[in-house]
């Protein structure tokens, strides 16, 4: 049998066609499901992690415009700054895995579970830019891009990566 991608929606619409037989399969995005997995309701049969492909690639960034990136570079590196000391807190201290089950209304036992099995602390970080060759490849076979980036043009786009700085 071939499997037919199925647009679904959003996690919450996936969930009830799944649940409820019209699709055989769907996708999800964390908090949302987990309290369904917790309860042995649905599993996981496959994470993107689990794709070599995708394993490494950097999927989420931060972008400023050029006038605020040059302008304002201060207000940006100490926004970096800022988040570089959050994100050791979210992973050290009780009192943000609290913050985060009251602000998702989910339990803390919950919270921990999307924290350590869904968002790892290594992912988060912005100083790791992977994958970039493939995502570009994607972009110009989806004519998103006329062709790649040259090592300048991705030196001047990301040049908190390429300074090092974050």
């Amino acid at each position: 049998m071939q499997a037919k991608p199925v647009a679904t929606g959003s996690p919450a619409s996936t969930f009830t066609q799944t649940m409820s037989g019209q699709v055989d399969i769907g996708w999800s995005s964390p908090p949302f499901g987990v309290e369904a997995l917790q309860q042995g309701r649905i599993r996981i049969i496959v994470r993107e992690s689990d794709v070599p492909a995708f394993r490494n690639q950097t999927v989420r960034l931060m972008i400023a415009n050029t006038a605020t990136a040059e302008q304002r570079r201060d207000v940006l590196d100490r926004y970096l700054q800022a988040y570089r000391e959050t994100l050791d807190w979210m992973y050290s201290d009780p009192a943000a895995l609290k913050a985060y089950a009251e602000w998702v209304n989910i339990p803390e036992s919950l919270a921990k579970e999307v924290r350590d099995q869904f968002f790892p602390k290594e992912n988060l970080r912005l100083d790791r830019l992977s994958g970039l060759d493939a995502a570009m490849a994607d972009a110009v076979s989806l004519k998103f891009l006329a062709a790649p980036l040259t090592k300048q043009q991705q030196d001047e786009r990301f040049k908190f990566y390429t300074r090092g700085t974050v």
